[in-house]
């Protein structure tokens, strides 16, 4: 194995990074609940008893007829699969895939399961892609998806057979899905950071850092917890700050993947961003408790208890309270641009997952490519997929066509916050850079040690394990 890959595959697997893109980590543990189990036989039970086409299965296990000829493997990420817990997800995939085989007679396709540690699973199909061996199709975690395009067969053809256009997928995931001249992957799911804010509390929104900490202080005069975001040690930490950084042009690595951020202007927006976190926790705009939260549901108690202002969370975040607050979340809450260190900075960071076809058989590959665009990407795949998943789809068009989101206030504005949004960078090194930016901002809320400090020593570990 070379040395590049071997690298890779240590850094990943050690990163133990789950799927931060695309929400909390707990929609991925579902996998092996009971409730799982129950939807797939609930998926076999009506799948079966539809009389169709007989010879039609559709469960976790096979999609389609079982003698067909042709057989595609298919690998997806745990919580886009029908052995998710979410009867809604679940629902959708089941009638999807069964209309796909009714419609694909001699085609069966064989869903790989595999492990809710997203880390391991990305490791192995990388290994898998470099021998020859990897599913027909799978889901890569959109920011490590450069490493995989060598060995990605292009579905330009496909795309353009089915009426779709790339320069409808927002910036950030054109740039992944065509890396140079060919289209090698389809995101077909994505998130976005955003300031949410009580409307009834907070008239305008800060712009600022500086706006920010002036409001925060008169609204913790009044007796609220005026500014929330997790701080904890998690991926979803650094994907939820990292905002600050980017907007003030700052970058973690050069077009090598070689780290930069300790380095002259990178460095200074570092320590600024770490710097304004340390400012709100000082102030008391912030409360201390933050270090605890890990992930966004961490600080629904804390929303539910009507004491909070304003956070900075991810998109899905708006599903879940929801739930959790009922209509009284529409009533009180509103989303706005992430306070920035300027006015005229903007910037965002989204996650995701890409489909890719690995097969060089070229039926095979057509199919494959049909497949997923039924599923997940075409304007009713992804209506479909992501009003049943409360997903954003990284396709401009289907804000307007779609509606679910027709009915979402916060739809648009989630909509603008993808064109201003960053990724992570593909690098070896981005794993442990982001354990680094975890530990720094942590370190640095807890009073153990300044920014400065901080930056410079996340910077001497990182260069180290180059």
């Amino acid at each position: 194995m070379k040395r590049g890959l071997a690298l890779l595959l240590a850094v990943v697997m050690a990163a133990g990074i789950f799927l931060a893109g695309c929400g909390n980590k707990n929609e991925n543990q579902s996998v092996q609940s009971t409730a799982a189990q129950s939807n797939a036989a609930q998926s076999e039970q009506s799948s079966k008893t539809d009389n169709s086409n007989a010879n039609v299965t559709v469960t976790p296990q096979l999609i389609g007829d079982k003698n067909a000829k042709t057989e595609i493997t298919w690998q997806p990420v745990p919580a886009h699969s029908m052995m998710d817990s979410n009867q809604a997800k679940v629902e959708y995939l089941t009638k999807k895939a069964k209309e796909w085989a009714e419609k694909h007679p001699d085609v069966k396709i064989v869903p790989i399961q595999t492990t809710i540690a997203i880390s391991d699973s990305m490791a192995k199909i990388l290994v898998q892609a470099a021998s020859g061996q990897a599913p027909d199709i799978a889901a890569i975690d959109s920011y490590i998806f450069p490493n995989f395009t060598k060995y990605a067969q292009p579905i330009d053809d496909i795309v353009q057979e089915k009426n779709l256009d790339i320069n409808d997928w927002f910036p950030f995931a054109q740039n992944v899905m065509k890396p140079e001249d060919k289209i090698l992957g389809l995101w077909y799911t994505t998130d976005v950071r955003a300031l949410f804010y009580r409307k009834d509390i907070v008239k305008n929104p800060p712009k600022t850092w500086q706006e920010l900490l002036d409001l925060g202080k008169q609204l913790k005069g009044q007796g609220y917890d005026a500014f929330l975001y997790s701080a904890g040690r998690d991926e979803n930490v650094t994907m939820n700050t990292l905002p600050y950084f980017f907007g003030q042009g700052g970058k973690l690595v050069d077009d090598n993947g070689t780290p930069v951020f300790g380095e002259g202007e990178n460095r200074a927006a570092m320590i600024n961003y770490i710097n304004f976190l340390k400012s709100t926790v000082d102030t008391g705009v912030t409360p201390t408790r933050v270090l605890n939260f890990k992930s966004d549901p961490n600080m629904n108690a804390d929303l539910a208890a009507g004491k909070v202002a304003m956070f900075v969370g991810v998109s899905n975040m708006a599903a879940q309270l929801r739930s959790v607050i009922a209509d009284k979340f529409d009533e009180l809450w509103d989303v706005a641009p992430i306070p920035m260190a300027e006015a005229d900075q903007r910037a965002s960071t989204a996650g995701g997952w890409v489909s890719t076809v690995f097969t060089e058989d070229d039926q095979k590959r057509k199919l494959a490519a049909d497949f997923i665009i039924d599923m997940y990407v075409n304007d009713q795949g992804m209506e479909g997929w992501c009003s049943a998943g409360g997903y954003l789809p990284p396709r401009k068009s289907v804000f307007e066509k779609a509606e679910f989101l027709k009915s979402d206030p916060f739809a648009q504005k989630f909509k603008e916050e993808l064109q201003f949004a960053y990724v992570r960078p593909a690098a070896n090194i981005y794993p442990t850079i982001s354990q680094e930016i975890q530990i720094a901002i942590n370190n640095v809320l807890a009073g153990q040690t300044t920014p400065e400090k901080a930056v410079d020593n996340a910077w001497k570990i990182v260069t180290s394990k180059k």
